[in-house]
């Protein structure tokens, strides 16, 4: 398996397109069966796969998207520190025409969602999907972050250890009056799974803007 990462790594940085589909196939296999070696060099291969999926050739930027969602549901947690510039790809990639590599992005997103740490998830959509131009990767971040307050419930986000509500509350009420329906339904959707709770017409007056409140 040592051997397999170093020749997937040399894969990916090869011109041909072929290889670097091979070399995708490699990492998703280790993530599988030999996740302790992908993990010792987690962030040099995290790089590697996140570049593919800016690739131009639509088949390699497809399968480096499948790579990113099997590293997630492989790796689970190790993958927190890889997110931000993961997650930022895969938003970016949201807006593409191609109807495939959209699909494939919404599950490498759920992957994500489902696996790693629930408030580094939050950050990592908010920071690279809130204020991007495009209506249909603001979308996609407003629906997996929907997934993320779900998961977490009103108590851990407004009254938890470590409440997320400084980061979480300024964007959903971006996103309840974004210029697209879907988003917006998003927003508010997430704005009503919280509202029976206590303390969140409070919550919602210390960390909103007045204008939007």
């Amino acid at each position: 398996p040592e051997s397999a990462l170093a020749e997937a790594l040399a894969l990916l940085a090869d011109q041909d397109w072929e290889k670097k589909i091979e070399g995708l196939n490699f990492v998703r296999c280790l993530s599988a069966y030999h996740a302790p070696i992908l993990t010792a060099k987690l962030h040099e291969t995290t790089l590697a796969v996140a570049q593919e999926v800016k690739n131009l050739r639509s088949g390699v930027s497809r399968a480096a998207v499948v790579c990113l969602g099997d590293l997630f549901t492989h790796l689970k947690k190790s993958m927190d520190q890889e997110l931000d510039n993961a997650v930022k790809v895969l938003l970016h990639k949201a807006g593409e025409s191609n109807t495939f590599i959209r699909e494939e992005v919404d599950k490498a997103l759920k992957a994500m969602v489902n696996n790693v740490t629930p408030a580094r998830a939050l950050c990592s959509l908010i920071n690279g999907g809130q204020s991007h131009l495009h209506s249909a990767v603001r979308r996609c971040t407003a629906q997996h972050l929907g997934d993320i307050v779900e998961r977490m419930g009103p108590e851990r986000i407004l009254a938890g250890a470590k409440p997320v509500a400084d980061r979480l509350l300024p964007a959903i009420a971006r996103f309840a009056q974004d210029s697209s329906q879907q988003t917006r339904f998003y927003g508010r959707r997430m704005l009503s799974s919280m509202m029976a709770h206590p303390d969140f017409e409070k919550t919602l007056e210390k960390f909103v803007p007045a204008k939007d409140l």
